[in-house]
C-alpha cells in the first residue's frame, strides 16, 4: 500500500478517533466478504483481491491514530 503524506495520515488518523463507527463498519465488511470467499466459484481471485483490500485498509486505519503521533 502507498504511504500517505502526513497531512492525510493526520486527517485519518483524525477520522477514527472521532468516529469509531466506521473502523466498526470496516469490520462487518471484512467478516460479509470473508462469509463469501467460500462460495465464490466464479472470479475467485477478485473476491480473494476485495478481502485484502478490505483487511489492508482497516489494518491501515486501526493503526492510523498511532502512526500519526509518532514525529
Amino acid at each position: 500500500m502507498k504511504k500517505p503524506e502526513p497531512q492525510v495520515l493526520k486527517a485519518l488518523a483524525a477520522t477514527v478517533v472521532n468516529n469509531p463507527a466506521l473502523l466498526e463498519w470496516l469490520r462487518t465488511v471484512r467478516e460479509d466478504e470473508l462469509r463469501r470467499l467460500p462460495y465464490a466459484v466464479d472470479h475467485t481471485a477478485i473476491y480473494q483481491g476485495r478481502c485484502q483490500m478490505v483487511n489492508e485498509v482497516l489494518d491501515f486505519l486501526s493503526q492510523a491514530p498511532d502512526l500519526a503521533a509518532k514525529p
